[in-house]
């Protein structure tokens, strides 16, 4: 495989993802700093300066494009790799969702 080409994920995603760049606070056992790459209404991807575990749950806040309120999920960490990390979202509501629906209209799709 090229590096310009991207991975074949076994499982196809549910939600398309949108490229976000934002500030992260993870909470756990502590608090990690890092950045959002990128959102979806299930989860979001992002680059941690930290450890986590997969199938640890945390609390992720996190402001939305053009929100002045930070928004704070409950998430698992579902996958790991160095300090890239995918983040699933759990008990999100739909209220949730659409404002993260409401957010993407103004980020570019990923890929």
């Amino acid at each position: 495989m090229s590096m310009s080409t991207p991975p074949k994920w076994s499982v196809p995603r549910v939600e398309p993802r949108y490229l976000m760049d934002q500030r992260l606070i993870i909470r756990g056992e502590g608090t990690l700093h890092g950045r959002t790459k990128d959102i979806s209404e299930n989860g979001l991807g992002a680059t941690v300066a930290g450890e986590l575990n997969i199938g640890d749950v945390v609390e992720l806040e996190f402001y939305l494009t053009g929100s002045l309120t930070p928004v704070k999920l409950r998430a698992h960490v579902k996958y790991r790799q160095g300090f890239q990390y995918g983040f699933h979202f759990v008990n999100i509501t739909e209220l949730e969702k659409s404002g993260i629906r409401e957010a993407a209209r103004n980020l570019q799709p990923v890929g």
